[in-house]
């Protein structure tokens, strides 16, 4: 009988293609195998000292290495031990710099001091800082950098610098001339005159001009300038022209948040990895959907099989045709029905095609760029000893004049931004998608929901599209009242609790939320963006004495926070997303902040949306690229496998066209009992059959790649 199914095929010939895979898999390290010595003031885990033994052998015999290990694992542990190990024949003596977020600073110096014996810690500020290093150190200004020999360190050294310090440089604002005496109010270009205009033909308006550092369309000069205030260096451009190979490794923490191919903090990403002799990168979420993630990421650090491919640093398109999903339209102008390229061009048509990047990533990505490069490992292969960690997700229905009053204002918008997507503009959907999304959590203070357009002058002029009405605030609303009973059984268990939301400014869901919690009892206190990164560990340490409930958006803990006190004192082993959102970088890391190591609690993490709306349409998104993630990551389904390469495209237009079409996206449930069974049945396994023989099947004669632990 044929096979239907991936599951049936693995099950039938799992025991091959495992057979198969071992043949074909060349592994640096085995983890029953010997191990580094390592000689840290801290004792690591079994599985940890795998990943460090494999990764000093794979640092002897390449650059860069990336650990992509699940939030909780210790990364940061697992990165001074692969980097303290591999210098043991330097003798300990080497120079190490951490690239890590700004609220990270802190915590990395102490866990530096706490690790690594006999070490000296500094923390880099600004690029003075580095020229006095460099000063002290090199007496010889005018050997050429190429030939230079910096003075090998005492001990081992230790360099932390915030990601947003190494990309600061000279602050710059736009440069443009108006002709005054002619009181005209379009901006001209200082060298040759020429009036500067949009794509459309529409004269600039100075905010516009300050959006990015523009060109003059005509003669090509700079429309921007230095302002007066004092030139800094920004620390990885210096560190890349003046230190080159002063630093033996680099560290980057929280690897994810640089796969941008064009912004400040991506570039000095690059600078600093080619500075440094060794790179050793972190995060817990390598992929967010896109195979486009990974492709600056690899370029940065391990560009040689992308280079053997014929690949280049601009050629994006043609990665992601061959690895993620690319979306191609072509459009015929002239009218007419379009009947292929030939019969279009003998009618006098005129056809286009454009390409646009979707999310969707094909698993042979994961052989031929990841595997050799990379090093995997979850939570559950750390400590056999965690507690429990459920997951569950909960629909709520929406009350009976809220339902209607949300079905009017969904059917007004729908009509709308149904036109507009076929016209090709887009102006009305952030709009529309942000009122569905957060409507129904706030649905009082509205005033008129619209768009602008420009008219003909150039002026700018409001659409109005629909009016929300606005419900009584003194009301409590069913998700409200879901969420209070939720925080009140956790209070009752002696148990805090810690709430996500995603809106806290105009509506500020975030106070809405606290007052609830004052007036049934319950403490609670707002986490604010206006606390600095580096400070929010210590304002949750502080803050958190005698506290219910914390309440917060995600992105404000999401990178290297444990909201637990492993000396005791604060714990929020509860998690509640009340609003999530569609973003899977920020949801998979804030969601892990309490199920960590040291934790002694049971973990609950809990969803709630309000069902039959943009929210639920959202949850069944995220369920569906979470599973994607984690089958990239190595836990394989039919479902997952079935989304990695499927049909998609950017959020924002897939929950446009999900509401425009009535598609039917599935019930967020289904997909997010997909995922918790995933967590549930993968606590404690071990690496199966079925998993070996897919590694196998799609790893067949590629070059070598690295065991993972487990």
């Amino acid at each position: 009988m044929q096979a239907k199914t991936l599951d049936e095929y693995f099950e039938r010939y799992g025991s091959l293609l495992g057979q198969q895979a071992i043949k074909a898999m060349k592994p640096l390290h085995i983890p029953n195998g010997n191990q580094e010595a390592i000689g840290l003031m801290r004792e690591l885990f079994d599985a940890q000292r795998h990943v460090v033994s494999g990764g000093v052998k794979a640092l002897k015999r390449q650059k860069s290495l990336m650990i992509v290990a699940e939030m909780g694992t210790g990364k940061t542990i697992m990165a001074m031990a692969t980097i303290h190990a591999h210098a043991q024949p330097k003798g300990k003596q080497y120079r190490a710099l951490v690239f890590c977020p700004g609220q990270l600073v802190g915590k990395w110096n102490r866990e530096i001091e706490e690790t690594i014996p006999d070490v000296q810690v500094s923390i880099i500020d600004h690029w003075s800082d580095l020229a006095g290093l460099r000063r002290r150190l090199s007496n010889n200004w005018d050997v050429p950098q190429s030939s230079r020999r910096w003075p090998c360190p005492r001990g081992p050294e230790w360099h932390v610098i915030a990601r947003d310090r190494a990309k600061l440089g000279s602050r710059w604002r736009p440069a443009w001339v108006r002709r005054a005496q002619m009181q005209e109010t379009g901006l001209r270009c200082p060298k040759c005159g020429e009036l500067q205009r949009d794509k459309a033909g529409v004269l600039l308006e100075p905010a516009e001009l300050s959006r990015k550092q523009s060109k003059c369309g005509a003669c090509g000069e700079s429309l921007w300038q230095f302002t007066s205030e004092l030139a800094r260096w920004e620390p990885a451009r210096y560190i890349h022209k003046h230190m080159k190979g002063f630093f033996d490794y680099l560290v980057i923490d929280e690897f994810h948040e640089e796969k941008s191919s064009d912004s400040a903090q991506g570039n000095a990403v690059g600078s600093l990895a080619a500075a440094c002799n060794k790179v050793v990168a972190l995060t817990g979420t390598l992929i967010g959907g896109y195979a486009e993630h990974i492709r600056p990421l690899l370029f940065r650090l391990s560009p040689r099989s992308l280079v053997r491919e014929g690949f280049g640093w601009k050629d994006s398109t043609a990665f992601n045709e061959r690895y993620g999903r690319v979306e191609v339209k072509t459009t015929v102008r002239d009218g007419g029905r379009y009947e292929g390229d030939d019969n279009a061009n003998s009618r006098g048509k005129r056809s286009s095609k454009t390409k646009n990047i979707r999310p969707g990533i094909m698993p042979t990505l994961f052989g031929r760029h990841l595997l050799g490069n990379s090093v995997f490992l979850s939570l559950d292969e750390v400590a056999d000893n965690l507690p429990p960690m459920t997951e569950a997700i909960e629909a709520v229905q929406m009350a009976p004049y809220q339902e209607e009053e949300y079905r009017r204002i969904e059917q007004a918008m729908t009509s709308t931004i149904r036109d507009m997507l076929r016209k090709g503009n887009r102006r009305f959907l952030g709009a529309m998608l942000q009122t569905l999304l957060s409507w129904p959590d706030y649905p009082f203070g509205w005033g008129q929901v619209g768009y602008w357009e420009r008219t003909p002058s150039g002026d700018k002029t409001f659409v109005p599209v629909v009016f929300p009405a606005n419900l009584p605030a003194s009301e409590v609303y069913p998700k409200e009242e879901r969420l209070l009973e939720l925080l009140q059984a956790e209070r009752w268990s002696g148990r805090q609790s810690w709430v996500f939301v995603q809106y806290t400014q105009e509506r500020d869901v975030c106070q809405r939320l606290a007052d609830l919690c004052g007036n049934r009892g319950l403490r609670a206190k707002i986490l604010r963006s206006s606390v600095a990164p580096a400070k929010r560990e210590q304002w949750i340490a502080k803050n958190s004495h005698g506290v219910d409930v914390m309440i917060s958006h995600p992105k404000l803990v999401e990178t290297g926070l444990d909201l637990f006190c492993k000396n005791g004192g604060h714990n929020f082993p509860s998690l509640c997303f009340y609003e999530t959102g569609y973003n899977l970088f920020t949801l998979r890391q804030a969601s892990r902040r309490a199920w960590r190591i040291g934790q002694n609690e049971r973990c609950r993490v809990t969803y709630l949306y309000y069902a039959g709306t943009m929210q639920e349409r959202a949850m069944s998104m995220m369920g569906d690229k979470l599973v994607a993630a984690q089958a990239l990551e190595g836990k394989f389904s039919s479902d997952g496998l079935a989304i990695l390469s499927g049909d998609a495209c950017s959020a924002e237009m897939e929950l446009a066209k999900s509401l425009s079409d009535q598609i039917d996206v599935g019930h967020a449930d289904r997909h997010w009992r997909r995922v918790v069974s995933t967590v549930q049945q993968t606590m404690g396994s071990e690496f199966t059959d079925e998993q070996a023989a897919f590694l196998g099947d799609i790893l067949a004669g590629l070059p070598e790649v690295h065991a993972t632990p487990g």
